[in-house]
């Protein structure tokens, strides 16, 4: 894109975003090539995952950044494809019961990735990544006493941790046993 190569060779702060139809701010090609990732897979899964990933990332990364939609954005990303994957019969799924469910059926699921003993890794990271995701969302619910606006650095964190969060979820690297 002619436009994406005036602002790189410029040194802009500013590229093209996800979407193509507007700037943000540059990031690490890294942090951008991972998001893209778990992008391309929750869509191919005909996940929403990859539409809210973009939001949150536009959000976070935009020319007026808004942490707050970044991070719920981010939260509604991981939703997308945990809810069906852990709470494919709730009436009512949340990342909130994703998050109990996986820490009380801890013993249920597994990585890919081997442990130190050669066997599947346990979910611990995971579920740490649910919490980290879940607990930091202060100001999902207003008037309490750790209610508080969400940072830019809080939002920035929450669609990187997101984008890890969809990629394992869309790619099966939790699995049950």
């Amino acid at each position: 894109m002619e436009l994406d190569t005036i602002l790189t060779e410029g040194g802009s702060a500013y590229t093209i975003n996800p979407d193509e139809n507007g700037l943000c701010r540059r990031v690490n090609e890294t942090l951008r090539q991972s998001l893209e990732a778990a992008v391309q897979v929750a869509e191919k899964q005909k996940h929403d995952a990859g539409a809210h990933l973009r939001e949150a990332f536009t959000a976070a990364y935009g020319i007026n950044p808004n942490p707050s939609v970044a991070y719920s954005q981010s939260v509604k990303a991981v939703e997308a494809v945990a809810n069906p994957l852990f709470l494919p019969r709730s009436p009512e799924p949340t990342l909130g019961a994703v998050r109990s469910t996986l820490d009380q059926g801890r013993n249920k699921y597994e990585m890919v990735v081997q442990d130190r003993t050669g066997a599947p890794a346990g979910i611990d990271g995971v579920i740490e990544l649910l919490n980290l995701l879940w607990h930091g969302q202060r100001d999902r619910h207003a008037g309490g006493p750790t209610s508080r606006p969400v940072t830019q650095e809080a939002a920035e964190t929450a669609v990187h941790t997101a984008a890890l969060l969809v990629h394992w979820m869309a790619t099966g690297a939790i699995r049950k046993k």
